[in-house]
């Protein structure tokens, strides 16, 4: 299982994302674009622990390898923050692609996903930018502290008193 019972949320909501639209991922081979600490390194953990089959390319491949690693994935999952680093065209016939990587570029005043081109085009389904992924860090942040504070109280490791004075004005 993930290192702890807490994931990280940006892989967390992917996966949420994921299972929600019953995409599937085990036994298909998954790609993983991006190799951060933060979302790449643990959504590839995450997704080899739902059973998929996980490569993962970054933005020093050669250009011509990823094309062919994005051309043979049944899902990939977009999170290098690289505008432009994969051409819709690219992409598998019927594959969902799954957009986590996003930046803001000054020229276009937009949000911009990985992913260029029409993805439309190719995909099965696919998560937009913005409005994606992106919103659901929030609520996977609270769901990592509403379970960190039930399993306190469940294995009795909470106070069941306060101890500290609130805080006055002055």
């Amino acid at each position: 299982s993930w290192g702890s019972y807490f994931p990280p949320v940006t892989p967390a909501g992917a996966m949420e994302l994921m299972k929600e639209h019953d995409v599937l991922v085990k036994g298909k081979h998954v790609l993983v674009v991006g190799r951060s600490p933060i979302v790449g390194a643990p959504m590839a953990h995450l997704l080899r622990e739902a059973g998929a089959m996980v490569t993962v390319a970054h933005t020093e491949v050669d250009k011509l390898a990823l094309q062919s690693m994005v051309g043979q994935a049944d899902v990939v999952v977009t999170c290098a923050g690289d505008p432009g680093a994969i051409q819709a065209s690219w992409l598998k016939d019927g594959v969902e692609v799954i957009n986590v990587g996003t930046s803001f570029c000054d020229k276009a005043d937009a949000l911009l996903s990985d992913v260029e081109g029409d993805i439309e085009a190719k995909a099965n389904r696919y998560s937009p930018v913005p409005g994606g992924v992106g919103p659901l860090s929030s609520p996977m942040l609270f769901h990592n502290v509403a379970k960190a504070a039930w399993d306190q109280v469940e294995d009795g490791s909470s106070s069941s008193t306060w101890t500290q004075d609130p805080a006055t004005l002055r």
